[in-house]
This record gives structure tokens, C-alpha cells and sequence, in this order.
């Protein structure tokens, strides 16, 4: 006891020595460590990694088979549109259109004797026409028999007969040449293919054929070169975890540096949040997409880069260390450090209490928020069970991942579609706004437990929503400043601090 009092004692004279400006109490033994409310800016901070890629990569190949005679290019080689980069034995291709083009002069050969006929049947039916209305006419005066009537009659049908022949075989002999052409066009692009041209403006970044290698296309088109587009425009790829998703937006900007250049620092900004998600070792990730200059070329395909992206920034608002939000006394050094008189608070360790808040302030009905509370508590009681278990702090973050995805399962099926979407638009408006309960300072050098609203972090400082007031100080620990060990007053380490 007279331990207890002296360093209470020891305490108070060091509050007024020290003064609460300096933000850190000390007294002989222990002291509470303390710092200001104050204003400044929080910004929010997603590390990733990724993969460096052009903003257009094209894979270039073949669709013929043949032998490579010439490769043009190299690796970074330079290249316009239009250049030629391999050249495949074209002799095959070149017999191939020959071949086609004699066929077609024959066909078209043809064609001219089928008019010619046709010609000539013209002729015959004109003639047997004629005759056949000659005939009529002696038949009519009873100088011919029905017998040469009916003759020139036979002749008018063999000539009209024969005609609609040599026009069918007309048709049939241009939809040969037609036939031909269509051949002889695939044959002169087949030829035109053997000459592997660049389709963009570019650089070489892979080239997988040699002279002499030969190209199977029969399948699918085998892969010659790979073309980058400009690489002064490049892109990068990061995998960014599901629980960092949360306020990444296209226009957030990021910076990154790669191990080739740790002190270059390139700023990009996001582009794009891919939607499918990939799954490595039971760790959801999705890929965004962040585009950055590099006019200097020193950034290279595949290079790993580390990204630091800011998804929110607040300035001018109240502001706390986050040393003050981990801060975890003992009871023991409750005991000794809280002001007498002070209300106790209750610390609320449900995780779900947010939930049931939310519901209430979206005017659900009390019985309709027992029956959710009722149906999530069951179903959620072992991963709540891990939450507080305070020797089992390496699952919290994952625990607290499938915990909410539960409950937002089980929410979309207990409440109503209209009700649900109201849930969802609070929730995301207060994204990164909680509750909790911090300990401040009092006049007096001791400490009280105080209820606030906490918003946007990024690791050094949290945001103050409600509950503080800039100039306050709140306790950040208990420490040793000589003669015990960790502020208790037995001389045994402290507890969390």
C-alpha cells in the first residue's frame, strides 16, 4: 500500500512538472503515456505488389506452314507498322497460285465456248421457228402432211431444249470460274501470309524462331514474336487482397518502385478493378489495373513492383495516434490509473452490435431485429468465440473476413430485397466509421474510459468522428521510467499496453 500511494504520489508531481502540452506523463516507476487530440490529414494506404506489363502486348504468328527463310527482327528490335519480321519459304504457295491461275484461264475458256454456243443455239431455234411457221402455213392449204407439220414441230423443241442446255452449262461453267477465283484469292493471301508483317508500332520482346525452323499452322496458329506497344505507356498489374477492395476506386492514385530502382519512385493512377477474382492457399485476390508513364524506358515487362495506393485522403480533421485505440490496460492497472467516480463502461466485445445498430436506424421493426439477431447469433457464435480470444490474435483478421461474409449471407435472406439495399448503402457509407472506447486523460493525472466514433485510419493516425475534442489527451500506455516494470505497482510486467 504505502508503494501504491508513493507512486501515486510521484505521479501527480510529474503531471505538474511535466504538463499535459509535452503529451507524455511520467512519474518515477510508471507514467501514462499520452498524446494530443489534434488536426491533420489521414490518408488511407493499400500496399500490393505486381507484375509490370505493356499497355498492349500482341502475340504475332502464323497461319501458313512452311519453312522460316528470313527473321528481320530481334529481341528489341524497333518496329513500325507494316515492317516485315520473318519471311516463310513462299515457292509452295507461289506453284499453288500458278497452278490457279491456269485453271482459271481455262475456265474462262470454257465460258467463252459455252456463249458461243449458246449462240449457235439461238441460231437453230430462230431457224426451226421459222420453219416450223412455214409448215403452218402449207399445212393450213393442204400442201404439206401432218407428218412434216409435226416434224418442224419436233425441231422447234430439240432447238429450244438445246438451248436452255448450253445456258445451264453456262452457269455451271462461270460458278466453276467462280469457284476458281475464290480458290485463287485464298491462294494469293496464303502467299501474301508467308511475309510475317508487324501489326503495330512496337518492340520485339520475345522472339521464338530461328532460319530454319519450320511452322506447323495446321491446328492453330503457332506464336512467332511478341510485340509490346509503346513501353513509355506502361501498366502494372497488382494483386490486391479482397479485404483492401473496400474504397479502391479508378483515379486513386498509386505509387510504386521496383527492386531494379528502390529509390525511383513512379506515380500512376488505378485504371481498372478487374472482377474476377483468383484464389491462391484459401487468399481471394483481384487484379488493378494502374497505368503509369515511363518516357525514360528504365521499367521493363515482368519487372515486380511495390504499390502504395492512396484509396481516401481527409484533411483538416481530428486526428488521434493509433497507438490510443490498442491501448489495452490491465485490471490491475485500471485500478490503479482510472479517476475515482468515473461511470463505468461496459465494453461491448459483440461484433455484430454495429449490425443490429444499423438495422435499428433503418427503421426495421424490434421483432423482425430479435429474429435476425436470434438467426445470426446462432449461426456465427464459433467465429465470434475466436474474435475475443485474445490468445488466438493470428486469426482475428481472417475470422473477422468470413464473419462478415456470413453475415452479409444471412442478411440478404432475411430481409427484404428494398430493406436489404438500405443496409447496404449505410454500410457503405459508414465503411470505416466504428465505435470503440478509448482512455483519456483527466485534470486530475489520472485516466477515464471515453465512448467515440472512429473513422478513416492509415496505421500512424485514426480519424476522430465524435466523442473527442481537439486538445484532449488520450492515454497511449503505461510505461516504466524507473524502478518497477511496466507501470504495475508490484513490480510484475504489465499487462497489454
Amino acid at each position: 500500500m504505502k508503494l501504491r500511494n508513493l507512486s501515486l504520489a510521484s505521479f501527480l508531481l510529474g503531471v505538474a512538472a511535466c504538463g499535459a502540452a509535452q503529451g507524455v506523463e511520467e512519474i518515477p516507476g510508471a507514467a501514462l503515456a499520452a498524446a494530443p487530440v489534434s488536426m491533420g490529414d489521414v490518408t488511407r494506404v493499400v500496399n500490393a505488389s505486381g507484375k509490370i506489363v505493356p499497355r498492349d502486348e500482341v502475340m504475332v504468328g502464323s497461319e501458313v506452314s512452311g519453312r522460316i527463310l528470313q527473321v528481320e527482327v530481334d529481341f528489341n528490335s524497333r518496329v513500325k507498322r507494316g515492317d516485315v519480321l520473318a519471311i516463310i519459304d513462299p515457292q509452295s504457295f507461289e506453284n499453288r497460285v500458278r497452278q490457279l491461275s491456269s485453271r482459271l484461264e481455262a475456265a474462262n475458256a470454257d465460258t467463252r465456248v459455252r456463249e458461243a454456243s449458246i449462240n449457235r443455239a439461238e441460231v437453230n431455234l430462230s431457224q426451226a421457228e421459222t420453219v416450223l411457221r412455214r409448215q403452218e402455213d402449207l399445212f393450213s392449204q393442204n400442201a404439206v402432211s401432218q407428218a412434216r407439220l409435226d416434224e418442224a414441230l419436233r425441231a422447234v423443241g430439240v432447238a429450244r431444249a438445246d438451248l436452255e442446255l448450253n445456258r445451264a452449262q453456262l452457269e455451271s461453267a462461270l460458278a466453276g470460274v467462280n469457284q476458281i477465283r475464290a480458290e485463287l484469292a485464298t491462294a494469293r493471301l496464303d502467299l501474301e501470309r508467308t511475309t510475317i508483317t508487324s501489326p503495330i508500332d512496337g518492340v520485339i520482346i520475345d522472339r521464338k524462331i530461328d532460319p530454319g525452323q519450320t511452322v506447323q499452322a495446321s491446328f492453330s496458329a503457332p506464336e512467332l514474336f511478341a510485340l509490346a506497344a509503346d513501353l513509355s505507356d506502361i501498366r502494372v498489374e497488382a494483386q490486391i487482397v479482397e479485404s483492401d477492395v473496400a474504397g479502391l476506386d479508378e483515379g486513386d492514385v498509386a505509387k510504386f518502385s521496383v527492386d531494379a530502382y528502390p529509390d525511383l519512385a513512379v506515380e500512376g493512377t488505378v485504371e481498372q478493378l478487374r472482377l474476377k477474382s483468383q484464389e491462391a492457399n484459401n487468399i481471394v485476390t483481384y487484379v488493378a489495373v494502374v497505368a503509369a508513364k515511363n518516357d525514360d524506358n528504365k521499367l521493363m515487362p515482368g519487372m515486380t513492383a511495390n504499390l502504395e495506393i492512396t484509396t481516401d485522403v481527409k484533411s483538416g480533421v481530428m486526428r488521434i495516434p493509433a497507438q490510443a485505440d490498442r491501448f489495452r490496460p490491465s485490471p490491475d492497472q485500471i485500478a490503479v490509473w482510472q479517476e475515482e467516480g468515473a461511470a463505468e463502461i461496459e465494453e461491448d466485445t459483440n461484433p455484430l452490435s454495429p449490425v443490429y445498430s444499423r438495422l435499428e436506424r433503418i427503421g426495421v421493426s424490434a421483432a423482425d431485429i430479435a429474429n435476425t439477431r436470434e438467426t445470426l447469433e446462432r449461426a456465427t457464435a464459433p467465429l465470434i468465440e475466436v474474435i475475443n480470444d485474445p490468445t488466438r490474435t493470428f486469426l482475428h483478421t481472417p475470422t473477422r473476413i468470413r464473419l462478415a461474409e456470413l453475415t452479409e449471407n444471412i442478411l440478404s435472406t432475411q430481409l427484404n430485397p428494398a430493406i436489404y439495399s438500405e443496409y447496404r448503402a449505410l454500410l457503405a457509407a459508414e465503411r470505416n466509421i466504428r465505435d470503440a472506447n478509448l482512455w483519456v486523460l483527466t485534470e486530475t493525472g489520472k485516466m477515464r474510459r471515453q465512448p467515440v466514433r472512429l473513422g478513416l485510419s492509415d496505421g500512424a493516425f485514426i480519424e476522430v468522428i465524435s466523442g473527442l475534442e481537439a486538445g484532449q489527451q488520450v492515454v497511449t500506455g503505461i510505461r516504466q521510467t524507473g524502478g518497477g516494470v511496466g507501470g504495475r505497482p508490484d513490480g510484475r510486467p504489465s499487462g497489454r499496453g
